[in-house]
Parts: structure tokens; sequence; C-alpha cells
């Protein structure tokens, strides 16, 4: 099983800096900004975590290759071919190479890799940790259980908490609105509790650091705006779409801002999620059959051509 594990790092390796380098070219031009936010989402996660789930779909289904073809009736694939053989295989397992440019591709891909995401992970934990503290310095509120007030001046609502979130207003943001501006802070807020939004930006954030800053940057803010016109969404049926793009216009001259710490109303672009608001939604599908789409596209394609072709690449650069 050693082989096997050596095979599959190897070819998993290969296909992940693959999957870096497509979504490095095509992140380059913008997403479409005129999409539903789930569909924008959407796109721009699969594009985000595409050195991850690309790999793991091929690898796993070139791994499953022997098996299928063997309840398929189609023989033994291991066998197929004759000469030297470095299958993927649970059922014929490969021996172990033990090459050194096959071990030094795993490691300069790998290492690199866990040191970037292992940096990442200790911000996150940072950023949970001043969660935590403003969390313990707030107090409850008459506006539900969900809701926790800070006793200061500037304005400040936002949602923190990654395995219960809830939703922080300061005094001085609730002596400044209106009630009704009021109601659709909160609305948003929680929106962002019930979609569990802090903790996808978490994931987000730590995966986004295997990329290049500019192509992070790209695709954290279509995920930011996405996540931001989403929950304006949910405050617009409940209040209408005028007063919530009024009660954006109000925060932004208060001054709110996307925290270092959880999700807030204020992040994003108020112009461009106000925009939205009055032009209405975007024509279109609901949700993007793309992703799926290509998911089983590369499923398909590892059981049936990638296969050959993994062993192929594996044996020139072994051989």
């Amino acid at each position: 099983m050693i082989g096997l594990l050596e095979l599959t790092l190897l070819s998993g390796s290969l296909i992940a800096l693959v999957a870096w380098a497509c979504t490095v070219l095509r992140v380059g031009a913008s997403l479409n900004a005129s999409a539903r936010p789930n569909v924008r989402s959407a796109r721009a996660r699969a594009w985000l975590y595409a050195p991850l789930w690309v790999p793991a779909t091929v690898v796993f289904a070139a791994t499953l290759s022997g098996l299928t073809d063997a309840l398929l009736g189609r023989g033994d694939h291991c066998h197929v071919g004759g000469g030297v053989h470095h299958h993927l295989c649970v059922l014929h397992p490969p021996a172990i190479t033990n090459h050194p440019l096959a071990w030094f591709i795993i490691a300069a891909t790998l290492t690199p890799a866990a040191w970037v995401v292992a940096r990442a992970a200790l911000r996150a934990h940072e950023r949970w940790r001043l969660s935590r503290a403003l969390i313990r310095s707030s107090r409850p509120s008459e506006l539900g259980g969900d809701v926790r007030l800070l006793e200061q001046d500037e304005p400040v609502a936002l949602t923190v908490g990654v395995f219960r979130p809830v939703v922080l207003l300061s005094t001085g943001l609730i002596d400044m609105v209106s009630a009704r501006t009021l109601r659709i802070v909160l609305t948003h807020e929680r929106a962002h509790v019930r979609r569990r939004d802090t903790t996808w930006a978490l994931l987000d954030q730590v995966t986004a650091a295997l990329l290049p800053r500019p192509i992070r940057g790209a695709l954290l803010g279509d995920l930011v705006l996405a996540r931001e016109r989403a929950c304006d969404a949910v405050a617009a049926s409940a209040e209408g779409d005028v007063h919530v793009a009024a009660a954006l216009v109000q925060v932004a001259r208060m001054g709110l801002s996307e925290p270092a710490c959880g999700v807030s109303i204020g992040a994003s672009s108020i112009e461009a999620r106000v925009l939205h608001l009055l032009e209405g939604p975007a024509r279109g599908s609901s949700w993007p059959g793309w992703p799926m789409a290509c998911v089983l596209a590369l499923a398909v394609a590892g059981v049936g051509p990638a296969h050959a072709w993994i062993e192929q690449a594996i044996a020139l650069l072994i051989h």
C-alpha cells in the first residue's frame, strides 16, 4: 500500500499544480459582476478550492478505475499492455518506486503548501481569539438572544463566532440609526448567522493563502460581494429594496467597514450593492450547473482517459 500512497501523492501533486496554474490564469479576468449572489459565490469558490478538489476528484476516480473495469467485466486493467505499469489501483497496489524525483516533486509541492496553510491557519486562529474577546466584552441585549451589545460610541455591526455565531452591535450605532435602519442591519447580520458565513469566510481565507496575492484578492473580493448581496436580498425581502439601499448609504456615511474578524454589513462595495438592489436581480439560472458538471466530468475522466494519462506521465518522469 506504500506504493499506492506514493503514486497517489505524486499524481495528486502534479494535478494540483495544473489546477493551481489554471486558476491563476483564469482568475486574471474578473468574474461576472452582474451574476446572482449564489451563482457568483459558487463560481468564485470553485476556482478558489480548485487546487484541492480537482486533484482529489481525479485521483480518487483514477484509483477506482481497476475496480470499475472489474465490475463492468472489461478485464484486469493492471495487466493490460504489459511492461512497466505504475498503476493506481486498489485491487493490485503497485510496489513502491522510491525514485528520488517522485519524492522531490511530492515534497516540493506539499511542503510549501502545508507551510502556507499552517501560517494562514495561525492568523485565522488569532482572528477567532479576537472575536471571542469581543463577545466576552459585550453584554446581552433586549433585541434577542443572538444579539449582544458593545458599550462604545463608534458604530459597530458585525457577526462573529465560528461554531456559535452571534451579532454584535455597539450602543453608538443604535443611537445613530432609525428604527427601520436598525431592523435592516439586524436582518442582514442574522442572515450571516443562518448562512454560516463566518465559518465559510474563515475557510476561504485559509485556502486562499495558496494563491498569489492578486488572485487571492480577486476571488475573496467576489466572495465577500456575493455574501453581502445575498444578505442584502434577505433584508430587502422584509423591508424593500429602496429602504435597504438607503440603509446601506447611511452605513457607508457612518464609516462602517469590514472588521478584522467576522463579517459585517459594511463590508465590500456599498455602491455596487446599492446599484444591484435598485436595478433588480440579474437574469439567468438561480444556481450554476457547471460546478457539478465539472466534478462529474473530472470523475468520468479519472475513471477513463485521465487514468492512462496519469500513469504515462508518471512513467515518463520516473523512467
